[in-house]
């Protein structure tokens, strides 16, 4: 595994993001690659390197393969930079681009990733990215590593291992991400729902004629109520370009047959939604029966949801007829089990 030094990890970060953002002036000078490197915005921590630790950097990264001299043209005298490290590790789109950003601002969350990472991939959803993490991470020779959460955290951060083990918040090592545990034992009396059973934490979309779509992250928890054929329900998001709480809700699914669910839930934005539907052992589609809202609530009339496991994968999608409009799309999301 490669431990290259900060100043070399912030010159390969900044080469890999000049060529994307401003092609018209790659390769760099070394003026422009100080530049790059020193810059105050997108930048964490901000450093202040000089030239002579520049070039220091340089020559180590050419040790490794990383980098290469591009020559002076006839007539001109200045020498140029650029990388070769998508050429080494295979590195395009996607995976170039989180490779790119951790590199240039430590370690990040998924929704951090997406909505920092613009300028240089335009990824689908916060789904998208976690599967470019888990193809780094999954490597013979992981690049990144997912560190483990610190008391009060809500999210795993992601760390490139191009410098070698990242430490975790709290200072003890990190690791790749480890293999995700099988669902765990339930009660007899919602067996039928034990795939359904766990944390799942991910991301999704949200979309709908009357607002902005946007992105968010999202944490579902289900878990059986001792005694009784029920799973307690609670999910909450936030939105993946500030990390603000969007939407609250929780409740209860109930097995009140044999292949027959009730979904009750109430909701933060002054709703109680009221579902039935039909279950398979890893699918469950249910439609709502009653939404009430409170004086202050937005107009819901109708809602569909969809909910479905593949091992360790939670999908879902919820169709929602709100404000004046019809049944349409809404929300959309993959998540997976913690």
């Amino acid at each position: 595994m490669l431990e290259l030094s900060t100043g070399a990890c912030r010159v390969l970060g900044s080469l890999l993001e000049k060529e994307v953002t401003v092609p018209s002036t790659y390769p760099l000078t070394m003026n422009g690659l100080v530049a790059a490197c020193n810059q105050t915005t997108s930048r964490d921590p901000v450093l202040a390197l000089t030239e002579a630790e520049v070039t220091a950097a340089l020559a180590e990264l050419r040790a490794t393969g990383l980098t290469r001299l591009v020559h002076a043209s006839h007539g001109a005298r200045t020498v140029k930079y650029r990388q070769v490290a998508d050429e080494v590790w295979a590195l395009e789109g996607g995976t170039r681009a989180v490779l790119t950003i951790l590199l240039l601002r430590g370690p990040q969350t998924p929704g951090e990733l997406r909505a920092r990472g613009e300028r240089l991939h335009a990824f689908a959803s916060v789904d998208e990215v976690h599967e470019v993490l888990r193809q780094l991470a999954d490597r013979p020779e992981p690049l990144v590593a997912r560190r483990p959460r610190s008391p009060g955290q809500k999210e795993h951060t992601w760390a490139h291992l191009v410098g070698g083990p990242v430490g975790a918040p709290d200072g003890t090592a990190a690791t790749p991400a480890p293999e995700s545990p099988a669902p765990a034992a339930v009660p007899a009396e919602v067996a039928r729902l034990a795939a359904f059973v766990g944390t799942w934490r991910g991301g999704g979309d949200g979309f709908y004629p009357t607002i902005e779509p946007f992105g968010y992250t999202e944490e579902i928890e289900l878990r059986p109520v001792p005694g009784k054929p029920l799973l307690a329900y609670r999910s909450s998001t936030r939105a993946t370009t500030d990390g603000r709480a969007l939407h609250g809700e929780s409740g209860f699914v109930r097995l009140v047959g044999d292949g027959v669910v009730e979904l009750v839930v109430a909701q933060g934005a002054g709703l109680v939604e009221l579902a039935e539907g039909i279950l398979d052992d890893h699918e469950m589609v249910l439609a709502s029966t009653s939404v009430v809202g409170t004086g202050t609530a937005k107009r819901v009339d109708a809602t569909e949801r969809r909910y479905r496991v593949q091992g360790d994968t939670l999908t879902y999608e919820l169709a929602m007829a709100a404000v004046g409009q019809p049944l349409l799309p809404h929300l959309k999301a993959t998540l997976h089990r913690a």
